[in-house]
């Protein structure tokens, strides 16, 4: 499961970790008939808990896809009671500093000194400041993909969460190329309608939500009559 998402993000190739927008095993595993390659259940900003948590990673494993959780909090107690329920990696807002993304890898490893490699560690890019650490971050080779993350982005810019402002679409254009230019991946929210264009800039991994596709096909099915 996880060797699959590594493999095509060291590859280059897109890999598509999609947001459930629902604390539901069940919805898991229709998930995973999706063609998506990993799943990312939400604590930061939905509301599984931790038992919750645990039911839907059982759930990913028994489909074969990849269970990712977003953490609430780069701490390491955090970090270490969502990895040991079974999971097979993080996804980590609210870093600031390279030495805060080090310190979320060491904390991993620490769970599981022994297949660590197995693991997929991703850090959000999220702020000005985590911006202006970069190279710091790209310094630091047991990350497997850089998420920048425009709404939060647009906020620490002063645009609330306008992200197709125009300068924030200038600091997600630099902070994509050089990500991409150091030879690392990375993520990207997407949808349908400016998927293509991430790509082309060179986001690999794309983010999205199942209310998403949800709403996009119910408005094909309304399109052809269904309403």
């Amino acid at each position: 499961m996880t060797a699959l998402v590594k493999s095509r993000l060291g590859g280059g190739q897109p890999v598509v970790m999609m947001n459930p927008d629902h604390p539901s095993p069940s919805l898991v595993e229709f998930i995973a008939k999706l063609g998506v390659h990993a799943v990312m259940i939400d604590t930061e900003q939905g509301s599984p808990d931790v038992e919750t948590v645990e039911d839907m990673g059982r759930a990913a494993r028994a489909v074969g896809l990849c269970a990712l959780v977003r953490v609430f909090a780069p701490d390491a107690w955090v970090i270490e009671r969502i990895m040991l329920r079974g999971v097979h990696g993080l996804v980590v807002p609210r870093v600031e500093s390279a030495e805060q993304a080090r310190r979320v890898v060491e904390d991993v490893r620490y769970c599981f000194p022994a297949t660590f490699s197995e693991k997929v560690v991703i850090v959000q890019v999220e702020t000005a400041r985590a911006v202006a650490e970069l190279d710091g971050f790209l310094a630091i080779d047991d990350i497997d993909a850089f998420f920048v993350g425009p709404v939060d982005l647009a906020k620490s810019l002063g645009h609330g969460g306008d992200f197709h402002h125009p300068e924030v679409m200038a600091v997600l254009d630099r902070t994509i190329a050089r990500i991409v230019g150091a030879g690392r991946r990375a993520g990207m929210l997407v949808t349908a309608g400016d998927v293509a264009e991430w790509r082309a800039k060179g986001a690999t991994l794309l983010y999205t939500h199942l209310n998403h596709y949800a709403t996009l096909g119910a408005e094909r099915f309304g399109e052809a009559g269904g309403r």
